[in-house]
């Protein structure tokens, strides 16, 4: 049912059909136009980088559960990466993913593209198996790095445990030499449970100022981390003034009867298909129906013709676009309020009406 908005509405369009008749109007939406303040805020993002390489650990130790959610670090880390490419706004970054347990190229360093990196996220091994090489990682990425422009961001997925090999520099002197040559920041993931791990993951972590370890679980929980990395946003608070138009109704012509009959024409159809199409598309909308007749017969006989012809067009709504009571209001005068003399053969056919308007609820 309507409610107080929407009778103060209908008291309009009653007042203004007493007034007018609206047996002129074709079909007619009817707008208006209002000049509207709004206060808009406009995020701009910044990027922060121009290139990003992931180095996915897939060694054994990564198969160890991820606190008490039943997965492993590895798969979490998998569907938090698959996740965050569904979102990650394309600014023009090139990209790169590598296997270093041991190495593989999954994505070749190339211009980021959200599908393809989906795919090669689908090519890691299903379970993390092997030992941790991190050192042979760091060294390949000094032929990568020499071929880029700008900024990079190297996220490295560790937990701080590698394979001691005799002819390999520690792990964190290989990062300071890379950050000495090359524009590069290390976010180092890190899933480390021992001190030894830790201490490891802080080295790398400390190859320049741009540099930083990221807990596991803060990086999994908080998109942050990873994102502002890459780029960061910055939103302006503006006042802005526009004009809206906004339907407020529409008109149309008036529905006529033939002398004692409540059936109309069909050449009345087209606009009734209109005015029901339109209200199908907007389901916010109500009609008011006041049916009329000429000042011929009793006032009682005509009150009651009136309301069934005002009842022959809800109907014709309700059976043919499925606009039920709920929206329609019917209504009946008799000969009251003729638009026309009914002393002329064509003033009383101008009488003989339902009236149409439609409001906004």
């Amino acid at each position: 049912m309507f409610g107080k908005k929407s009778f103060s509405l209908l008291a309009v369009f009653i007042i203004a059909m007493g007034l007018f008749g609206l047996n002129a109007w074709g079909f007619e939406i009817v707008t208006k136009t209002d000049l509207v303040k709004k206060i808009v805020t406009i995020v701009h993002l910044y990027k922060m980088a121009d290139n990003a390489i992931f180095l996915i650990d897939a060694s054994s130790s990564m198969d160890k559960r991820y606190k008490d959610t039943g997965r492993t670090r590895y798969q979490i880390m998998v569907d938090t990466l698959r996740e965050r490419n569904e979102y990650l706004p394309d600014l023009g970054y090139n990209f790169g993913m590598y296997l270093y347990t041991p190495w593989k190229e999954i994505y070749p360093m190339q211009r980021f593209d959200r599908r393809k990196f989906a795919e090669a996220l689908e090519q890691l091994p299903e379970r993390p198996t092997g030992s941790t090489q991190i050192q042979p990682a760091l060294r390949r990425l000094d032929g990568i790095l020499k071929n880029l422009k700008g900024k990079t961001v190297v996220f490295l997925f560790t937990d701080g445990t590698y394979t001691e090999l005799d002819h390999e520099q520690h792990p964190a002197l290989i990062a300071n030499r890379l950050a000495k040559r090359h524009d590069v920041c290390f976010f180092v993931a890190s899933t480390a449970d021992d001190r030894f791990g830790r201490q490891a993951i802080a080295n790398v972590s400390n190859a320049n100022f741009c540099s930083r370890a990221i807990a596991y679980d803060r990086f999994i929980d908080r998109p942050e981390y990873s994102a502002g990395a890459l780029y960061v946003t910055k939103a302006d608070v503006k006042l802005v003034t526009y004009t809206e138009t906004r339907i407020t109704g529409i008109q149309t012509e008036n529905v006529l009867f033939q002398f004692d009959e409540d059936s109309f024409d069909p050449e009345f159809e087209k606009n009734l298909n209109r005015l029901g199409s339109f209200m199908q598309n907007n389901p916010q909308t109500f009609a008011v129906l006041a049916g009329y007749t000429d000042n011929i017969g009793t006032q009682e006989y005509n009150i009651g013709l009136s309301k069934r012809r005002a009842d022959r067009v809800a109907q014709y709504l309700d059976d043919n676009f499925g606009i039920g009571p709920d929206r329609i209001v019917s209504l009946w005068y008799g000969p009251n309020n003729p638009v026309a003399s009914n002393s002329t053969v064509l003033g009383r056919k101008l009488n003989r009406r339902v009236e149409i308007a439609v409001g906004i609820q």
